[in-house]
């Protein structure tokens, strides 16, 4: 297990060429919303171009990582998913869309919110997955007095996506948050690279992770 904490931008360009089996991370995917500060401006797809910039640069760094037959595994919504898209389509064979189901619904009104997306994409020489299972997870989210971080998924979610991983792969999460794809990782005997911009939830994850 390699943790580091810094900004992934940075730690990425360390990682050799075509060293990593697995991109697999819960990405940064809400934007800003100017509307809510600067009450004179309009809702536009502008608020999108920070993340938007950042993530074609990252891009570019998992393109130089991966392996040929490498995978990529990245968390988003509704809003966010076609951005993601659209970057990683000349990077990979195939994108396939993956429903998280949690079960319960949130809090509001007007069809709340019950799922999360996550962008699967296998590069030119991945081989198919032969598992069996659909493509639509159903597991409960990390109840809210228990989490560690605000976007904290359930280890058991991620065991789910991974096990198929058998060879001690090598599976980079640069943005690590609290450790939970580390410590299923860790639990399936995979060799796991984590980043984490925070120093508190950088403490935390190696606690869980290395303890």
């Amino acid at each position: 297990m390699e943790l580091k904490c810094g900004d992934c931008l940075d730690l990425i360009k360390e990682l050799p060429a075509n060293s990593v089996d697995v991109l697999y991370s819960d990405a940064p995917y809400i934007p800003p919303e100017h509307k809510k500060t600067l009450t004179n401006y309009p809702r536009t797809l502008s608020e999108f171009a920070i993340l938007e910039s950042f993530y074609k640069t990252f891009i570019v760094e998992i393109d130089r990582v991966l392996k040929p037959n490498g995978r990529i595994y990245l968390y988003c919504n509704s809003d966010s998913y076609a951005m993601f898209y659209i970057h990683l389509f000349k990077y990979v064979k195939k994108l396939r869309c993956f429903v998280w189901d949690k079960i319960m619904c949130s809090l509001g009104y007007t069809f709340r919110h019950q799922h999360e997306l996550i962008l699967y994409g296998e590069r030119e020489e991945a081989k198919p997955i032969k598992c069996g299972t659909g493509d639509i997870f159903k597991y409960r989210a990390v109840k809210a007095n228990t989490k560690t971080h605000p976007a904290e998924k359930p280890v058991e979610l991620h065991k789910h996506i991974l096990q198929h991983y058998t060879n001690g792969e090598v599976v980079l999460d640069p943005f690590m948050g609290t450790g939970s794809i580390g410590v299923a990782c860790k639990e399936l005997g995979l060799k796991y690279i984590g980043f984490e911009i925070e120093p508190c939830y950088y403490e935390i994850a190696n606690k869980r992770i290395n303890c």
